[in-house]
């Protein structure tokens, strides 16, 4: 169905947004602490986006700047 199929985009969406930002995390990457862990607090929410209550209908959280 049309839920089944949004699922499966935003996965796909999630999946690219997790994947664009795994140099935030690496143990050379040039941001501060202070923006590692906002980056690895927004690829949290992101993880779990699939468990929220409204899944598919959720909104993504935003990109740290």
């Amino acid at each position: 169905g049309a839920d089944d199929r949004l699922a499966a985009k935003h996965r796909e969406t999630r999946n690219d947004l997790l994947a664009a930002s795994d140099w935030t995390q690496a143990n050379d990457s040039p941001l501060s602490n202070d923006k590692k862990i906002e980056w690895a607090t927004y690829r949290t929410a992101l993880r779990d986006l699939p468990s929220s209550s409204d899944w598919p209908d959720v909104t993504f959280p935003e990109e740290p700047s």
